[in-house]
């Protein structure tokens, strides 16, 4: 857990010598959200302010991390404002989280720096903007996590939150890939209306919404490797016009603190009887309940796909979009630091997204310990590094599992999936034979093994779709299916253990 280390610099107004708003706009600093004071500077003066103090961090305040790699430095920040309790603690959680996935989601990560910046200080708003710096071997990058906290009722704001709603995102993320239609820095399908895709959004100086994107995070898929980091940042800024009709509540606040002249760090305590905020802009499904699959009268059935992501997917994606089915993926580590657009897309568009182990190993005969615990967390630590979301199930390679995996799958907070309809698609079946045996076995609530890297399988999903819809089946995600993963459990009971 991150952990107050020592106070090292003490901020209070005035601020007019350490980051006013600028009077002069440059094309630079259009493209730049407000800072207010840069905590990244080693040379702001610690005598001017008070009411702030700064939280930092190194290796031994996140001992309790599951993964340990040898050799990693780590050296963190973040700011604490007098007032805003619950800004400290949630910040502290986002870098503790932060570092945590770095650990795990990394190949041979080798540091880790967060630091940060205030970038909104009035109107009963705070904004604070991390900047990470991190490095391993495919070499080193930036990316960027914007927050802001509403001292109405206490909350802690992701950037998303700016907005009405996902509706909002979704037509922000339209006019973001409009701007960048024909850049050949980026893939258009890396642009998705999730969590992490805007995680760093703000206001400038002229008050119009600046969205900003990680090193490599828009980049073009590189086949066996990740997506290059070598565009750098990459910034579009909404005109405050096309902005307006999009932003929350809260937005309209950070938008008018932005350009405040005058700027109060001490808030008051938040009131516990204001209103809570809504869902999540950039959750997919947040608010969408789903089938009720235990209702007695829906029939439901879980596809799902395995070893991806994979350059078949997409095609699988447009497929199931054109028939509105709802599938879950379970992934593999190298594909997915190789493809992380592919499977951004398929969370963006309602999928389920889980883990299927680092290394496509027989997980009780290769891992034990601190090695099981590494193989285990990296997935997960990927899919929120790249989303947001924090996955609730884990297939075991080949369905072959132990008491030893399963108990770390729980320790980990996830349910153990397997299968209870094997397609054999993996013993090389035609697509003929892949529909008849999955059709033939078909009940409800089934889980059916599938893998969207194997050509047969993606000339089979047609049909397969036409029949089991034939038969009243609805699509439904793997956690539908079961009604709710309960952490530590395996499913179907009783398991496949040793089943291919």
């Amino acid at each position: 857990m991150f952990r107050l280390l020592c106070v090292v610099l003490t901020v209070a107004p005035p601020l007019a010598a350490c980051g006013a708003p600028e009077t002069e706009t440059t094309e630079e600093s259009v493209e730049q959200i407000t800072v207010l004071v840069d905590g990244t500077d080693q040379e702001t003066n610690q005598e001017d302010f008070e009411s702030v103090t700064v939280r930092t961090g190194a290796v031994d305040s996140f001992d309790d991390h599951p993964h340990h790699p040898e050799g990693l430095t780590i050296d963190v920040s973040h700011p604490e404002f007098e007032g805003a309790q619950p800004f400290t603690e949630e910040l502290a959680a986002q870098i503790d989280q932060e570092v945590q996935d770095f650990r795990a989601g990394t190949r041979e990560p080798v540091s880790l720096g967060i630091g940060w910046q205030i970038t909104a200080a009035a109107s009963g708003v705070l904004g604070v903007r991390l900047i990470r710096t991190e490095e391993d071997m495919h070499g080193l990058r930036q990316g960027y996590a914007t927050y802001w906290y509403d001292a109405e009722n206490g909350h802690t704001a992701y950037s998303t939150e700016l907005l009405a709603d996902h509706e909002a995102l979704v037509a922000l993320n339209d006019l973001v890939r409009q701007q960048l239609a024909g850049d050949e820095r980026i893939d258009p399908a890396a642009l998705q209306p999730v969590l992490r895709t805007y995680d760093s959004m703000g206001f400038n100086h002229d008050g119009d919404l600046v969205v900003e994107f990680d090193d490599g995070h828009l980049s073009p898929i590189v086949e066996g490797h990740v997506p290059s980091t070598e565009p750098g940042r990459i910034a579009v800024v909404i005109d405050s016009e096309q902005a307006g009709p999009l932003l929350s509540g809260l937005g309209e606040r950070v938008q008018e603190a932005s350009l405040a002249e005058e700027h109060e760090f001490t808030v008051r305590e938040p009131d516990p009887e204001a209103e809570g905020p809504g869902p999540v802009p950039g959750v997919p499904r947040a608010d969408d309940p789903g089938p009720d699959c235990h209702d007695g009268a829906t029939r439901c059935i879980a596809l799902t796909f395995d070893d991806g992501p994979h350059e078949n997917t997409p095609e699988l994606l447009d497929l199931l979009s054109e028939e509105e089915v709802t599938a879950t993926f379970f992934l593999n580590g190298d594909p997915s630091l190789a493809r992380p657009s592919v499977f951004r897309r398929a969370y963006a568009e309602g999928h389920e997204i889980a883990g299927h182990n680092d290394h496509h190993e027989h997980m009780p005969e290769t891992y034990s310990g601190k090695e099981l615990t590494a193989e285990v967390a990296a997935v997960g630590a990927m899919i929120r590094r790249q989303t947001g979301h924090t996955i609730q199930l884990f297939r075991p390679p080949f369905g072959a599992s132990s008491d030893e995996v399963l108990a770390e799958i729980g320790e980990q907070d996830m349910a153990e999936v397997l299968w209870n309809i094997d397609s054999q698609d993996w013993q090389g079946r035609t697509p003929d034979e892949i529909v008849m045996g999955v059709v033939d076995s078909a009940g409800p609530n089934a889980i059916v093994l599938l893998h969207d890297p194997l050509e047969q399988t993606m000339e089979a999903m047609p049909e397969l779709i036409a029949q089991l819809r034939a038969l009243d089946y609805e699509f439904v995600t793997v956690s539908e299916a079961i009604g709710g993963p309960i952490i530590g459990e395996s499913y179907p009971p009783g398991g496949l253990v040793g089943t291919p």
